[in-house]
């Protein structure tokens, strides 16, 4: 099974240890999320993969997030290859870092609904695409901790440390995560994600983030999985911010009667 990361995210060179109160490290997550996650908006996604040896996945998705009483609703819509156009998947990301998840399948002879575990995950031809990191990290199942300042490629960084809190222990992947916020603008610049035996599995380079009216997203990503030796491109092909998108798509009942 092959796994993929699509979120949006080695060598210290000239770090500085200055250490800061652990409120550093959440200041820092927080202005990030507020700049680009907590935002109603429209996404048009293209993810190319490529592992050797095997053939190349190519997929595109639309993602419609909205935000409402402290609730971030995730609904992701694939439309393609033809085969995938359709399935829907809807998220619903606490405030406390919980998250409810339920997809719908046209055409399935089992009542189209999948919940919990089978919705955590998207699967195409091997191919597992964990929604945690689709939507960029669930980042409030994670305590934060500010660790240093150092430069990446010439760019000023502040480097947090993520640790998974116990209650989540089983709803992640990742365990412990590093991300590489840049000083100028508070995006990422690299993410690296630790599996539950602690060993680096994945490095996320962010290649381009771009700010349209206000909303400041990630442009393209280049994934390795270092266990798959596997290499995937994230491309944002579209962003509409601040979009009219209606309550009701948002619910179990409009997704059943979608899918259809």
């Amino acid at each position: 099974m092959r796994r993929i990361s699509l979120f949006l995210f080695l060598g210290l060179n000239g770090f500085v240890t200055t250490i800061y109160p652990d409120a550093r490290g959440d200041e820092l997550i927080d202005k990030y999320l507020n700049q680009s996650a907590r935002h109603d908006a429209v996404f048009s996604m293209r993810v190319d993969y490529r592992e050797q040896h095997k053939e190349p996945v190519h997929l595109e998705f639309t993602w419609m997030r909205k935000m409402k009483q402290g609730v971030i609703w995730h609904l992701l819509r694939m439309e393609s290859p033809p085969s995938e156009k359709g399935k829907l998947l809807l998220v619903q990301e606490k405030g406390d870092g919980n998250a409810d998840y339920v997809a719908y399948r046209p055409n399935s002879a089992l009542m189209k609904k999948v919940r919990v575990s089978g919705a955590r995950n998207y699967k195409y031809k091997g191919l597992s695409i964990s929604v945690q990191e689709l939507i960029g990290g669930e980042l409030l199942k994670y305590s934060h901790q500010f660790k240093w300042t150092e430069r990446l490629n010439g760019v000023a960084c502040h480097v947090v440390e993520n640790r998974l809190r116990s209650q989540f222990k089983t709803d992640s992947n990742y365990s412990r995560s590093l991300i590489y916020l840049r000083e100028d603008n508070g995006m990422p610049l690299k993410w690296e994600l630790f599996g539950n035996s602690d060993k680096l599995e994945k490095i996320i380079q962010v290649e381009d983030v771009k700010k349209i009216d206000g909303l400041w997203a990630v442009a393209r990503a280049l994934v390795e999985d270092l266990k798959k030796k596997g290499q995937l491109t994230l491309t944002l092909k579209d962003v509409k911010p601040d979009p009219d998108l209606k309550d009701q798509w948002f619910t179990e009942d409009y997704l059943k009667q979608t899918s259809k």
